[in-house]
């Protein structure tokens, strides 16, 4: 089958590989319909942090049907559609024993410490499965994972107790994840800001009341980080943050980020972290077969041979895409998914 393999930083090879088998009776073999490219995998590409050895498959976010199961599987059959958790725990440690699953102590993910989703087929434990209506398209449900990464954004913000202006800083894939959730929540006074205007326009598209700018214009009483860039925390968080109000930390950051803790004291700031998701991804799930509509515009489609240029582009200065979806070729099946210009709105794949 093919593959996209990293074998260094920045040497991504899209090449023949061997098929993986199910080689465990809790194990699932799914036949990958879209595989999303998550800002984690750039970080990864670009410095290969994370990964345990090379080369690997990379990719986490995924959508598919499955083919095969181990005998001890019950709960997933041959034919239905799936969308995948990214997350590897040890199932041992005291956090996983209270099902804090994302706060294992030997915490990885698929595509990093085991073969990853940029394939045609993939083997994982049946944890890892969420089953999905057959009706949303495969390029929207991979957005499950991410998705479940909002939510537990949202949920961290508790927004109904604490309520007033709200600022999403990035409109990358989560920050226009949050911007939707918030949307379809009918939460009010939202502003999205990123300094790429594609991106802002990609956004804006979607309609309804948020706010799309390319800088804040003010003081907020909630701002959602998802930027993971360091010149936002020092400079922009600390002029548009009011008094004794909340940050939620999402972005992931590459370097050291200075910031002056004394403001923190002062203003009696709250910052919270968002550690990848928690119980959200069925709710994520929930929330696609129910509104998938309003997802279908941040979904750009490429074939998964072109995966090399679509992580230089991404990497790039010009960010004309949001969500960048790799779509493996239907070897066996050919005409079962459509691809699409990347910087087009797709009518995107089905599952068949």
């Amino acid at each position: 089958m093919l593959a996209a393999r990293i074998y260094q930083a920045q040497t991504l090879r899209v090449e023949n590989t061997h098929k993986p088998q199910i080689e465990s009776d809790d194990h699932v073999l799914v036949k990958v319909a879209a595989a999303g490219i998550c800002g984690s995998d750039l970080h990864v590409y670009r410095t290969g942090a994370y990964l345990t050895r090379t080369p690997i498959t990379m990719g986490h976010e995924f959508s598919g049907q499955v083919t095969s199961t181990g005998s001890r599987v019950s709960d997933f059959h041959i034919g239905d559609h799936v969308v995948g958790d990214s997350r590897v725990w040890c199932g041992h440690c005291s956090h996983c024993q209270k099902g804090q699953f994302n706060f294992c102590e030997s915490l990885g993910f698929l595509g990093e410490v085991c073969e990853g989703a940029f394939a045609e087929e993939i083997v994982v434990p049946s944890r890892n499965l969420v089953r999905i209506n057959a009706a949303v398209p495969a390029h929207v449900a991979v957005l499950a994972e991410p998705l479940a990464v909002a939510l537990h954004a949202v949920h961290r913000a508790e927004i109904s107790r604490t309520g007033g202006r709200i600022l999403i800083l990035g409109a990358g894939p989560i920050g226009a994840l949050i911007s939707t959730v918030l949307r379809i929540q009918k939460i009010q006074d939202v502003t999205i800001v990123d300094t790429s205007a594609c991106r802002r326009e990609i956004v804006a598209a979607a309609g309804g009341d948020t706010r799309v700018l390319a800088s804040p214009d003010g003081s907020y009483d909630l701002i959602f980080e998802t930027t993971g860039s360091p010149e936002v925390v020092r400079n922009v968080i600390p002029r548009n943050l009011a008094k004794g109000r909340q940050v939620v930390m999402v972005g992931l950051f590459g370097r050291d980020t200075p910031f002056n803790f004394t403001d923190l004291v002062e203003h009696e700031w709250d910052f919270k972290g968002c550690a990848c998701f928690d119980t959200e991804l069925p709710e994520a799930v929930t929330l696609l077969e129910r509104h998938r509509e309003s997802f279908t515009h941040l979904v750009s489609c490429v074939p998964l041979t072109s995966a090399q240029n679509a992580f230089d582009q991404l990497l790039g200065p010009e960010k004309d895409a949001l969500k960048t979806v790799l779509i493996p070729p239907a070897m066996d099946n050919p005409g079962a998914f459509q691809t699409a210009n990347p910087a087009a709105t797709p009518a995107g794949p089905h599952f068949t």
